[in-house]
């Protein structure tokens, strides 16, 4: 496989030679964290803020695409050789701190979730893939004081136990369930991504334990708004609780099994398992896997059997050489003892 690294400004695509590319990504962020380091230091004249803002780039791994600001920058010098490198954060950092005004607000008339997330995108150039439970949220339940738009949306997907991740490449924001699918249903699940572990290059396993709750209340904040909610595990007797969490916009009974079922979901016997493997470009042929992006859902197969995990976190890695380009990515998986396999 020959691999391809394009780096390019935007919107002018003007050509960034760059050494080195690394890109974070976590179910933990909104949004991916980028560094850069470039070939010819004298193309950060091309890359230092305007008065428009943070610069624009684009970055193409293996067909893969991924947008980014840069933010800030550095320089080092060693013997014989000087470097500047980039760091950066998803475009979606402008709905964020600094760049986002901090925003009063209370709700006036009832809304979906989904709207009350399209409310918050309006006239941003930012749209929003609502992938979760929604319901809709009674007058004055709905309201915050200092909040920017990306921390409005990160509450309103808290409520439901979900998150939000950011599109690698688009401008548009996706709120999704912290366990798209619960450990206990990933083995009747289609897995995004089948890993076969004779491309794994190196593995490394780090164990932990939750107690296997099988309950957890959890209620609303606002008389006459909310509702309290016992969410039991199915098929278990619904005795050892988890810690109850509550939100004021805990307002259906909907919205509070979807709240309990992610909870009960981080439970049991566990692993973060990271694996290093490549980056194969499309078209993928049986056995190559593409970009793994958090909350996929990752099938491992190996001569001890098949298991599955769900992706946490990814780390990518491009690096020039002058024999040839290596791309990997690092990928975190979630593995589940005690409900999956």
């Amino acid at each position: 496989m020959i691999n391809e690294i394009s780096v390019v400004r935007m919107p002018d695509r003007i050509p960034i030679e760059v050494e080195s590319v690394s890109i974070s990504a976590s179910v933990d962020a909104w949004g991916c964290s980028f560094d850069l380091e470039l070939a010819d230091g004298d193309q950060l004249s091309l890359l230092k803020p305007s008065a428009a803002g943070p610069r624009l780039v684009e970055l193409t791994l293996n067909g893969y695409v991924w947008t980014a600001l840069v933010e800030s920058y550095g320089r080092r010098r060693e013997w014989g050789r000087s470097g500047v490198t980039l760091s950066g954060r998803s475009r979606t950092a402008l709905l964020a701190a600094p760049y986002a005004p901090g925003r009063t607000k209370a709700s006036t008339e009832e809304r979906s979730v989904a709207q009350l997330v399209a409310e918050e995108l309006a006239d941003t150039g930012f749209s929003a893939a609502y992938e979760t439970v929604d319901w809709l949220v009674p007058v004055g339940a709905w309201f915050y004081d200092g909040a920017t738009a990306l921390d409005a949306i990160s509450r309103l997907a808290e409520a439901s136990g979900g998150g939000v991740q950011s599109d690698p490449a688009d401008a548009t924001l996706r709120v999704r369930a912290r366990y798209p699918h619960s450990p206990w249903d990933w083995r009747d699940r289609t897995p995004d991504h089948v890993v076969q572990e004779d491309i794994v290059s190196n593995e490394s396993l780090q164990m932990r334990s939750a107690p296997l709750y099988d309950a957890v209340v959890v209620t609303g904040e606002l008389a006459g708004k909310g509702v309290t909610c016992k969410v039991r595990r199915a098929g278990e007797a619904g005795q050892l609780f988890a810690q109850q969490v509550s939100s004021p916009l805990i307002n259906t009974s909907a919205v509070a099994a979807e709240r309990g079922r992610n909870i009960l979901a981080d439970r049991g016997e566990q692993a973060a398992i990271d694996l290093v493997l490549p980056l194969f470009a499309g078209p993928l042929r049986p056995g190559e896997v593409g970009r793994v992006l958090p909350l996929d859902l990752v099938e491992v197969v190996g001569e001890a059997g098949t298991w599955h995990g769900l992706c946490t976190a990814v780390r990518t890695e491009a690096r020039v050489s002058d024999k040839a380009a290596v791309i990997e990515q690092t990928i975190t998986l979630e593995r589940h003892y005690t409900d999956a396999d």
